[in-house]
């Protein structure tokens, strides 16, 4: 007889609200800064820090939510034609 862990499916906004308080809780943004993780320009570090956390713990991949549509992020790959 084989057993398996059971998993608590949660939804992507439950997902992105747990990381959200988490990041404040251990101020991740602080802890990122004082590696040296910071950005010229654009988005900070921090905003695609937490969205790659929510990618990692939603099982999905960056591109399979640009798929699917639930890409909410403003950032993105810059399109080829734009160059």
């Amino acid at each position: 007889m084989t057993k398996s862990i059971t998993q608590n499916f949660l939804s992507d906004k439950d997902i992105s609200s747990v990381i959200e308080r988490f990041s404040k809780t251990y101020r991740l943004a602080g802890i990122l800064k004082s590696c040296n993780a910071y950005k010229a320009k654009g988005y900070p570090a921090v905003s695609l820090f937490l969205h790659l956390l929510g990618v990692v713990f939603t099982n999905r991949s960056m591109y399979m939510n640009f798929l699917t549509g639930k890409h909410t992020e403003a950032f993105g790959k810059t399109p080829v034609e734009s160059l």
